[in-house]
């Protein structure tokens, strides 16, 4: 009989540690995701020295062990609402068009796989462009052009981009050989 009292009371506490242990993981995950969007909003803030970007993450809990207390009174991180940007790209050479509307960034280069940005412009036809060329950002309410390391570098209206850069309409993008035209950018409204 006592055996069973005792096996019984073992399965309850190793359910409830699990589940325990459940939460607090789940918990770390949000947070850490909140961490990376942080992380993402600020990732160009050196670049450029913009300072329009308030978001703050909550630093991340030891462990899931705070007082309930503190979790209470913790400060929570400003959100601003993001806003869509369409972009009108236009290859001068070949006339070929291009729109995008995204949020954040858009990435250009010769590799088939841009996951790493929000919107990816694929151009394997042109051997001089890097698989990661550059990258159109999304920063304090402009677009900036940013090298990503490009071997033979990228170009906005013939001058090399050696940091980030704002870009508008009429601007001409080099990457490798070709050349891409800004024909419009539009924003969301609030």
């Amino acid at each position: 009989m006592w055996y069973w009292i005792v096996m019984v009371l073992l399965a309850a506490g190793c359910a409830a540690l699990l589940g325990g242990t459940f939460a607090n993981i789940k918990r770390n995950k949000a947070e850490d995701a909140a961490g990376r969007r942080g992380r993402r909003r600020r990732r160009y803030a050196a670049d450029d020295n913009d300072e329009d970007d308030d978001y703050e993450p909550q630093s991340r809990r030891a462990a899931g062990r705070r007082p309930a207390q503190a979790q209470e009174t913790a400060p929570q991180p400003r959100r601003t609402k993001m806003r869509q940007w369409k972009i009108f790209l236009e290859d001068i050479d070949t006339w070929e068009k291009y729109s995008f509307v995204f949020y954040e960034t858009l990435g250009i280069g010769r590799g088939r796989d841009g996951s790493m940005y929000e919107k990816y412009l694929p151009l394997p036809s042109d051997a001089r462009i890097s698989k990661m060329h550059c990258v159109i950002i999304h920063r304090g309410g402009k677009l900036y052009l940013k090298d990503e390391g490009s071997r033979n570098g990228t170009f906005l209206n013939g001058r090399r981009v050696d940091r980030p850069i704002v870009i508008q309409k009429d601007d001409v993008i080099g990457v490798g050989e070709t050349r891409l035209e800004v024909q419009r950018i539009l924003r969301e409204s609030e």
